[in-house]
C-alpha cells in the first residue's frame, strides 16, 4: 500500500495535469495522405488482424444499462461510438456466458447462451450489427481447457462411470495407496485432484475444482466444442481469445512431481503444460475459424518462457493461433530501457516475421499505470508504455480504461469489499475490474444502481467526460497515437529498425517504410533529463521532417543527438534516401 502522503502527492499531481493540460506537443491535425496504389495492395494483403489494436472489455465492469450494477452487452453496444472514436478495430469480450461465477465467467456453464446479468442472444446479434456499422469487430473469450462443475456435461459425468460424457472429463483412480493419483498443484493452488465419493475416482483440474478439465483426446468433446466455435461465428464473431490453450492435454504417464515447490512454475511444468499434442488441437481449431469468411482470428493465451517458446504457439506452419500473446513484453515489472530492448528486437526479429501481440494489462494483471508506476509520476509512465506498445508493428491489446490511466482499486478497498449475489467469491485480481470510469460522479457514470465493485476514488478526476475535451490528457494521448498508427505510412506498413541510444536510461527505435519515410521513437524511463546518441541507422542521408507527438514539447528536435526531457516521449518524422 502506497504510504499516505506519497498517495496524496499522487492524486494532487494527477489533478494538476488534468486541470492545466500537461505538455504535449502534436503535429497539426491533417486529413492522412491517400495511399499508393502499391502500400494499397500491401496494405490489403495483410490480414486486418496483423496491425489491429483489439480493446479488451471485461462486461462485467464496462457499462450497466439497467441499473442492476453489473455491465452487460447492451452497455457495449451503448457505447461502440465512444470505441468508434478512440480508434479500436476489433473489441475481445471477455466470458458472457451462463456461469456459477467461481471464476467469473472462466466457468462455463452453457456455450452457446448468453447469462441473464449479460443479456439475451439477440442483444449480442445487436451488439454484433451495431459494431459491424462502425467498422469494429467483435470477438468472443473461448474457455477451452475446463468447464464448469455445474454444465451439464459434467453432471452427466458425474451420475455413472459408463455415462457417454464420462470421458469428456479426466478422470483417475486413486493412487495404491488410496491417495491422489498424482501430487501435482493447481495454478491457484491446493491440489490438482478432487475426489467423486459416488464413484471413487479422482477427476482433474488445472484449475479450481469447480473447473473440471475438459478430456480432449475424446473425439465427442472435441467436435461438440468445435461446433460451439461454429455456433459463434454463424452469429458474426469475428473469431476467439483462445483462454488457457497450454494445458489441454497432460501427460499420460502420471509422473509423480519430484519438485513441487521449488521447480518450475505450476503453470509451466512438463506434465501439465504444452504437450505436443497441442499443436493438432490447434490446427483444427484454426481450420474451422479459416473455414469462415472474413479473416477470423485465433488470439491465444499461451505459457512461454523463451522466445522460441513463443514463435512454436504459431505453429511451424504459421497454422495454428495466428496471434499468440507476448507474455515475455508483458512480463515486464518494472520501467527498464535495457530489458525492454532485448523483448522488443525479439519480438521482431526471432518470430520469422510473424505478427508478435503486444500488451501489458488485461482482467488477470495489475493495470499498467499501477504496476510499472512509481506513484507519483504514473500518468508520464502510462504515456511510455502507450507509446511503446502502439508504435510498434504487430498487434496491440489495450483493457478497458487504459486509455483514462486507471489504475488498480487499492488493496485496503478491495479487502473490505464485502462478498455478495454480484460478488459470491473474493478475488484479488478484482483490483484490475473496477468499473468503466465514465463521469466524477460517485457511480462513475457507470451505473444508476449498486456497482458489483467499487468506483476507483481517482474516478472524479480520470474519466472520459473530464479527459475528452482535453487536448493533452491520457485520452487524447491515445487517441492521437491510435491516429498515427493508421495514418502514419511508416507507423502502419514500415519495418522495425533496432537502434541504439548510447544511454541505458533510453530506448530508441524506428520504423521506416519502402519509400524511406520514417519515424523515429525515443522514450526516457528516468526522472532526469537524458542525452541519447543514436546509432544503427541504414546507410543513408536523413532528413527531420516533424514531431508527429512529444510530452514534454521538443524545442529542438534531433535525429543523432537528442536531449530528452524526464519520463519523456518524442516521435519524429524524418524521410531517408
Amino acid at each position: 500500500m502506497m504510504p499516505r502522503s506519497k498517495s496524496l502527492l499522487a492524486l494532487a499531481a494527477a489533478l494538476a495535469a488534468v486541470m492545466a493540460g500537461g505538455s504535449v506537443q502534436a503535429a497539426p491535425a491533417k486529413p492522412p495522405a491517400k495511399p499508393s496504389a502499391k502500400s494499397a495492395d500491401r496494405a490489403s494483403a495483410a490480414p486486418w488482424w496483423a496491425h489491429a489494436v483489439i480493446y479488451e472489455i471485461y462486461p462485467r465492469s464496462f457499462q450497466d444499462s439497467n441499473g442492476d450494477g453489473i455491465g452487460d452487452l447492451n452497455g457495449i453496444t451503448a457505447r461502440l461510438d465512444y470505441l468508434k472514436d478512440l480508434g479500436v478495430d476489433a473489441i475481445w469480450i471477455t466470458p458472457f456466458f451462463p456461469s456459477p461465477n467461481f471464476d467469473f465467467g472462466y466457468d462455463v456453464a452453457d456455450y452457446t447462451n448468453v447469462a441473464p446479468e449479460y443479456g439475451t442472444l439477440a442483444d449480442w446479434d445487436r451488439l454484433v450489427a451495431q459494431a459491424r456499422k462502425r467498422g469494429i469487430r467483435v470477438m468472443v473469450d473461448f474457455v477451452l481447457n475446463h468447464s464448469s462443475s455445474e454444465h451439464p456435461w459434467f453432471k452427466a459425468a458425474l451420475s455413472s462411470r459408463n455415462n457417454p460424457k464420462r470421458d469428456w472429463y479426466v478422470w483417475k483412480d486413486p493412487a495404491p495407496d488410496g491417495g491422489q493419483p498424482t501430487n501435482w498443484e493447481s495454478i491457484f493452488g491446493g491440489s490438482t485432484w478432487t475426489l467423486d465419493p459416488k464413484s471413487g475416482q479422482y477427476y482433474y483440474h488445472v484449475f479450481l475444482k469447480e473447473q473440471p478439465d475438459l478430456n480432449w483426446r475424446n473425439p465427442q468433446l472435441r467436435k461438440a466444442m468445435g461446433d460451439v466455435m461454429r455456433f459463434w461465428l454463424k452469429r458474426g464473431a469475428a473469431g476467439f481469445r483462445l483462454d488457457a490453450t497450454p494445458y489441454l492435454l497432460e501427460d499420460t504417464s502420471w509422473p509423480q512431481d519430484p519438485d513441487v515447490k521449488s521447480g518450475a512454475p505450476v503453470g509451466l511444468k512438463p506434465y501439465n503444460a504444452g504437450q505436443e499434442g497441442n499443436h493438432a488441437i490447434m490446427r483444427d481449431l484454426r481450420k474451422i475459424a479459416d473455414s469462415f469468411p472474413g479473416q477470423r482470428v485465433l488470439l491465444g493465451e499461451n505459457a512461454i518462457a523463451t522466445i522460441g517458446d513463443l514463435r512454436r504457439v504459431y505453429g511451424a506452419k504459421n497454422d495454428e493461433i495466428n496471434l499468440p500473446m507476448n507474455f515475455l513484453y508483458s512480463g515486464v515489472q518494472k520501467l527498464d530501457a535495457p530489458t525492454f530492448k532485448a523483448r522488443i528486437d525479439d519480438a521482431h526479429g526471432k518470430l520469422d516475421g510473424l505478427p508478435p501481440v503486444l500488451f501489458f494489462s488485461n482482467h488477470d494483471t495489475s493495470r499498467q499505470a499501477t504496476r510499472l508506476g512509481d506513484g507519483l509520476h504514473n500518468d508520464q509512465i502510462a504515456r511510455i508504455t502507450a507509446a511503446m506498445t502502439l508504435t510498434q508493428p504487430g498487434t496491440a491489446l489495450m483493457y478497458y480504461g487504459e486509455e483514462l490511466g486507471m489504475e488498480d482499486l487499492p488493496a485496503p478497498v478491495l479487502k473490505e469489499t464485502p462478498l455478495s449475489p454480484k460478488r459470491k467469491v473474493a478475488d484479488f485480481r478484482d483490483a484490475e475490474r473496477s468499473p468503466m470510469q465514465w463521469t466524477g460522479g460517485a457511480k462513475a457514470g457507470f451505473t444508476t444502481g449498486a456497482p458489483w465493485l467499487p468506483v476507483n476514488k481517482d474516478a472524479a478526476i480520470r474519466n472520459v467526460e473530464v479527459q475528452r475535451p482535453n487536448q493533452a490528457s491520457m485520452y487524447n494521448w491515445y487517441r492521437m497515437l491510435l491516429a498515427m498508427r493508421r495514418n502514419n505510412s511508416a507507423l502502419r506498413e514500415g519495418a522495425y529498425l533496432p537502434l541504439a541510444s548510447g544511454n541505458d536510461k533510453v530506448l530508441a527505435f524506428a520504423r521506416q517504410d519502402s519509400k524511406g519515410q520514417g519515424v523515429l521513437v525515443l522514450l526516457n524511463m528516468s526522472d532526469a533529463r537524458q542525452d541519447a546518441n543514436i546509432t544503427g541507422w541504414k546507410a543513408g542521408e536523413r532528413r527531420f521532417g516533424s514531431v508527429l507527438l512529444a510530452t514534454p514539447g521538443v524545442p529542438m528536435p534531433d535525429l543523432d543527438h537528442a536531449v530528452i526531457e524526464p519520463f519523456g516521449v518524442q516521435i519524429l518524422s524524418y524521410s531517408q534516401k
